[in-house]
């Protein structure tokens, strides 16, 4: 792997890593404490973040487009060293795709 493809293959990664706190946060713990109540969602109230409805839908919605984005970095670096022909594992290339399907199967999960 080139330098180039590295950097973006690690920052690809380091944005995942940014992602995954605000998927944990959702999926696991706000989301399922939401569900909970037995008033709608965008009916509640929070004196932290207002609406909790808004709260919840702006927090999937940066989810989505940060993990998004780690997903375009990762492709580009991907494409990039099979443009420059260089080498790579089989496990460097397989590990974030398991990590980007078990991401995006739990914000299918919590009902995106």
């Amino acid at each position: 792997m080139d330098r180039f493809s590295l950097k973006l293959y690690y920052s690809s990664m380091m944005v995942y890593i940014f992602g995954s706190i605000t998927l944990i946060l959702y999926t696991l713990i706000i989301k399922p404490i939401a569900v909970m109540y037995h008033e709608p969602i965008n009916q509640m109230t929070s004196p932290v973040f207002g609406s909790y409805g808004r709260y919840l839908f702006s927090l999937e919605l940066f989810t989505i487009i940060v993990m998004v984005a780690s997903l375009i970095l990762y492709v580009i670096s991907i494409y990039h060293n099979h443009s420059r022909n260089g080498k790579i594992s089989m496990r460097t290339v397989i590990t974030p795709l398991i990590l980007y399907a078990f991401a995006f199967v739990l914000l299918g999960v919590s009902g995106f």
